[in-house]
């Protein structure tokens, strides 16, 4: 946890990592900006012939559903597509599915991408991208994404995976494309009613958490190295739900403020290996990546979150703090000014944003600590008042678990 050893002198972070930055434009792909042209790549044929992308383009442009067999979301997104995004051919947006399994596809390749159509029931035109070059020029970040494109190939949206309210976001996002206009709807929060954990893992991760928090110091510095007895409740939690994400953070943050960085890495490695779709779950790996200092999956976490909720308090937060440490002023003067304007953001903070940054989106001169604590309080790991907590605690089950 060296948050205070990064966080700025006064308008700076530490030096600046060598990588693209990346716009507010919050647009979910590497490789173009919202408005950019889509490359004319060649699509060789699974149910359909294949041809250039821009000759299954309609009058209006295209709607196209990147996608892979590997990928545990893209059955879903294929099957609403072809229940309910058909429909827009007749309103001149033709629909497509590309799939992109591998840069190099072999015979057994096709034949598993051929059954996996066909066990679906899949009569939209399904197509493969060659080698990935579409894929890799776009750049997509998460699979399955959904672009929508005008009939120029200008990429005018890109909806990455395919979280709980997809449904009728992506339906939302086409109809704003095309001039339909559409009641909006209320924001809903469905993840943790969706993703609840399993065989008492929650408690075990929170008495994990606290055992770490115990084991700090007030400046956020580790007595002892790892503290074991975090760990071993952190194990505990991923064995008995080794779907919950949040041990498998937490222990990567515990060994990075350890300075143990393979370890960290070995706890990181479960993480880049699962698909994450869900707005909570970009939130929460966005500010841990930040936390750690690994500015790219950071970034790649808040393009992903803000493509699914543009204006997200926490995520213009951690994105003014980005950009302070690319030195990156004009991003980060943007990011703050966005945060100050957001009527949800002294709330979701647990701070007045005005009270941590200036105007510039700098940290304000002694706001430092505040800022950890912050982080810390939208991570939930915060140091809040408690009792001695022996290493041998047992779990106590939550009611109804």
């Amino acid at each position: 946890m060296k948050f205070l050893k990064w966080c700025l002198s006064a308008a700076v972070c530490l030096t600046a990592i060598a990588s693209p930055l990346w716009s507010a434009s919050a647009f979910a792909l590497r490789g173009i900006e919202a408005g950019g042209k889509v490359p004319d790549i060649e699509l060789s044929g699974i149910n359909v012939e294949g041809g250039k992308l821009s000759s299954f383009a309609g009058p209006k442009g295209l709607v196209v559903v990147y996608w892979a067999t590997w990928s545990s979301r893209s059955p879903a997104i294929l099957q609403f597509a072809e229940k309910e995004l058909l429909r827009y051919g007749k309103l001149g947006l033709n629909v497509i599915a590309v799939n992109a399994d591998h840069q190099e596809m072999t015979a057994e390749d096709f034949a598993a991408v051929r059954e996996k159509v066909k066990e679906l029931g899949l009569t939209l035109p399904v197509l493969n991208d060659k080698g990935l070059v579409g894929y890799n020029a776009i750049g997509i970040i998460s699979t399955p994404t959904t672009l929508i494109l005008d009939n120029t190939l200008a990429a005018k949206d890109a909806y990455p995976g395919f979280p709980s309210v997809a449904k009728d976001d992506i339906p939302e996002r086409i109809d704003a494309f095309l001039g339909i206009a559409r009641k909006k709807r209320a924001e809903s929060a469905q993840y943790l009613l969706d993703h609840k954990t399993k065989n008492y893992a929650l408690q075990y991760y929170n008495l994990g958490k606290r055992l770490f928090l115990t084991a700090r110091s007030p400046s956020g510095e580790l007595r002892g190295g790892v503290p074991q007895s975090a760990i071993d409740r952190l194990d505990e939690a991923i064995r008995r739900d080794p779907d919950f994400f949040r041990p498998y953070l937490l222990k990567a943050i515990i060994y990075h403020a350890a300075g143990s960085h393979a370890l960290r890495d070995s706890a990181l490695d479960n993480i880049r290996k699962r698909e994450f779709q869900e707005p909570y779950e970009h939130r929460v790996l966005a500010l841990g990546y930040l936390d750690m200092g690994m500015d790219n999956n950071a970034s790649d976490h808040l393009k992903l979150l803000f493509a699914l909720v543009p204006d997200d308090p926490a995520g213009l937060f951690g994105r003014t703090l980005l950009a302070m440490r690319r030195k990156d002023a004009a991003e980060a003067k943007k990011s703050a000014e966005a945060l100050f304007a957001s009527p949800k953001a002294k709330e979701v903070l647990g701070e007045d944003p005005a009270a941590l940054f200036t105007p510039e989106g700098a940290v304000k001169p002694g706001a430092e600590r505040a800022v950890r604590n912050t982080l810390e309080r939208l991570l939930d790991i915060e140091k809040k008042g408690q009792g001695m907590i022996r290493p041998d605690a047992p779990v106590q089950p939550a009611a109804g678990r």
